[in-house]
């Protein structure tokens, strides 16, 4: 037996009470079952699980399909009809959904049918493997890798950033099943990232693999030869040339007042923060990666990073134990976003939201696809609207007009719409949030032209906050 076959041995245990509510009788109403993943190592990993988990039930999976937050989000497609729509991995819920499961801080638009198993929990997949499933699907020590990526827990197992980055694994015999177990995990992260904008790559990785790393190792190798996709070893030589073109763009011993004069890749050390403005150049031969800014710059504890689609994020230095017992969410949402309350004031359209969120369905001129409906409108911004009644046919055109897609409205429907009104700080509020160790402000973008000035300020802002810790 190779050391490959050791990593990958399952024993069998013991059924336990778990379970979705109501699958049985879903199984009567259903056959078969489409699966709605998030873009990620625990999205992908969950989306097997549940494959599994309902292929035990009596299902028939006949399909996968990935999902985003932004606008992406309303461009899924909708699917077949007659099949069970199942989504996890994420905290945006829909009507469409007959099971939904997820382990964030807090879930939206959850159809009020839906059978649902919400838990904060490391990851996803931990959750469908071992309680959701009457057996465990994931080995337990895969289980421990997706937690650790999902949580971005490097420091405590002494993970450095090339750990992470690196995109190939070859058995090393000088060290510990586990420990290659672990590089064999953190490479299948690092492929699933970077072929993840290949068509059907992760639908066809969810369908084939079996629940475990080892699988999925193997089948993502065979889809990149199949496919003709970048070697491993083409992965990190451009992922060096990244980190060496990013290296240039550092402003090691920068001013408060350099964070609103980045440009696209360049970043400034304040303190014990680096604040950076966009991704810089992500051509073919630059293979970008979230963690080169840590890669770069060992000694920040703490990184923020505005891009162009109207997000800013501050996280900390995942591979540097704390070194102050920081809620970073509570910082940016309680302390600088109250700031910004009187600039993103301005009032937008239903029409406005509407049209956004569907940009990716109007571009792409995409056909069956789920959109920005009345139920994501209530979801998202219930009590923030105005102009809409609470009952009456005026509320009920309303939501007819916005359940059809955008790019199919006539000039007088988009007029009705574009009456009813939201301030993009609302829209600001409802989209942001976080935890202790990562925030995410998203929705700027709402403002219109102009907009990358407010991201500058809001990096500013949070760079002087920061500087008291």
């Amino acid at each position: 037996m190779n050391i490959l076959e050791k990593i990958d041995m399952i024993e069998d245990m013991p059924l336990n009470e778990s379970g979705i509510r109501d699958i049985k009788k879903l199984r009567k109403e259903f056959d078969k079952a489409e699966i709605y993943f998030h873009v990620d190592l625990d999205g992908v990993a969950s989306a097997i699980g549940m494959k599994y988990y309902l292929e035990n039930s009596g299902f028939k999976v006949i399909d996968a399909h990935k999902i985003q937050y932004g606008s992406t989000e309303y461009a899924i497609p909708k699917g077949q009809k007659g099949v069970m729509k199942v989504l996890v991995d994420f905290a945006h819920g829909k009507p469409l959904f007959s099971i939904h499961t997820d382990h964030h801080d807090s879930q939206a638009g959850v159809g009020a049918d839906a059978s649902t198993a919400f838990k904060h929990a490391p990851s996803n997949a931990g959750m469908i493997s071992g309680e959701i499933s009457p057996k465990d699907l994931f080995p337990p020590k895969d289980l421990e890798i997706i937690n650790t990526v999902d949580s971005a827990g490097f420091a405590k197992l002494g993970l450095s950033p090339d750990d992470i980055i690196n995109a190939t694994f070859n058995v090393n015999k000088n060290i510990p099943v586990a420990k290659n177990h672990m590089m064999m995990g953190l490479v299948v992260n690092k492929l699933l990232l970077s072929y993840k904008n290949k068509p059907e790559f992760l639908e066809t990785l969810v369908m084939k693999s079996k629940p475990s790393l080892i699988s999925m190792f193997n089948i993502i190798k065979k889809l990149a030869v199949e496919h003709g996709y970048k070697t491993p070893e083409q992965i990190n030589t451009d992922s060096a040339a990244y980190q060496g073109k990013q290296s240039e763009k550092v402003l090691k011993d920068g001013k408060l007042s350099d964070v609103k004069k980045l440009k696209n890749g360049q970043s400034v050390k304040i303190g014990n923060l680096l604040v950076q403005y966009g991704g810089g150049y992500m051509g073919a031969k630059n293979q970008y990666d979230r963690y080169t800014p840590f890669k770069l710059n060992p000694d920040i504890s703490y990184f923020s990073i505005a891009w162009a689609v109207g997000l800013v994020q501050l996280s900390m230095n995942p591979f540097k134990k704390a070194e102050k017992d920081l809620h970073l969410g509570d910082i940016v949402m309680k302390k600088v976003m109250p700031k910004f309350k009187s600039v993103l004031s301005k009032e937008i359209s239903l029409a406005d939201v509407k049209r956004i969120f569907e940009m990716d369905i109007t571009k792409k001129k995409l056909e069956n696809r789920v959109g920005f409906t009345f139920d994501d409108l209530m979801a998202l911004f219930e009590g923030k609207l105005k102009n809409l009644p609470d009952t009456g046919n005026y509320r009920k055109m309303i939501a007819d007009i916005t359940n059809k897609p955008f790019n199919k409205l006539s000039k007088k429907q988009k007029a009705i719409i574009e009456k009813v009104k939201i301030s993009v700080w609302d829209i600001v509020m409802s989209s942001s949030g976080g935890h202790k160790a990562i925030t995410n402000i998203a929705g700027v973008n709402f403002m219109g032209k102009g907009y990358a000035s407010i991201l500058h300020d809001i990096q500013y802002e949070i760079a002087k906050e920061m500087q008291k810790y």
